[in-house]
């Protein structure tokens, strides 16, 4: 899987010309986990969420990309949290032309956390009180920057 950044550019009318021939056919949830560790909880908890993306052309007309989320929850240092989620969601394309890694960079850049971000946030909240800890709504996604 390509992580991006490979060098070629596209400009901003060339990757909306291009957006408007690609679908997204899926997402669905690769794997998943949750890891507790109660002792660990308490009040003023931090929460970090990392996201990365990879893709890879399966096809001229066919991509996959990943979009892995990495939630914790800590009072103090990443090694000692309380609550970790780990989700990984595949995203498929198709689209009417070739795909570029051109595109994709941009693509995975801009469009694929705001596309997958909703499906995580919904995850996250289920799992937290499946876990018995409070409940917890992570905050609207309101932007994206590069990875």
């Amino acid at each position: 899987m390509a992580n991006g950044n490979n060098g070629s550019r596209m400009s901003p009318a060339e990757y909306r010309e291009f957006l408007a021939l690609v679908q997204i056919a899926s997402i669905d949830m690769d794997s998943c986990s949750v890891r507790t560790r109660r002792e660990n909880a308490g009040d003023n908890m931090n929460v970090d969420v990392v996201h990365k993306t990879a893709y890879l052309i399966e096809e001229e007309i066919h991509a996959e990309i990943l979009s892995k989320y990495d939630l914790t929850i800590t009072r103090t240092t990443k090694k000692d949290y309380a609550l970790k989620i780990k989700c990984e969601y595949r995203v498929v394309l198709f689209a009417e032309k070739a795909f570029s890694e051109a595109f994709l960079d941009i693509f995975t850049d801009i469009n694929i956390q705001p596309a997958t971000w909703p499906y995580f946030r919904e995850f996250a909240q289920n799992m937290i009180m499946r876990t018995g800890f409070p409940p917890f709504t992570l905050p609207l996604l309101k932007s994206t920057g590069p990875r």
